[in-house]
């Protein structure tokens, strides 16, 4: 019973700990140990697999992502500094 309790509250803790750090881990902020802490982490804990997995699906969507260029845009912007100037 108490290696349970203590088991849950580890689990606890080290979720607490890695959640607040998927996007350190992303953006490779972590050094070694941390992220080999993380990755322990995210392999037993489904939520923080999940929610890695929509951080990574995210980045990748807005890599992907052009800007669209405005029709008219620039020649607004110049319209308004020759009223101006």
């Amino acid at each position: 019973m108490i290696r349970r309790l203590l088991q849950r509250r580890r689990m606890a803790r080290e979720h607490g700990w890695s959640s607040a750090r998927l996007s350190e881990y992303l953006d490779r902020e972590l050094g070694p140990a941390e992220r080999e802490r993380l990755e322990a982490h995210v392999r037993i804990c489904p939520q923080c697999h999940r929610i890695l997995g929509t951080l990574r699906s995210t980045l990748r969507a807005l890599a992907g992502m052009r800007p669209r260029p405005v029709p008219g845009l620039a020649d607004g912007i110049v319209e308004r500094l020759r009223e101006q100037g």
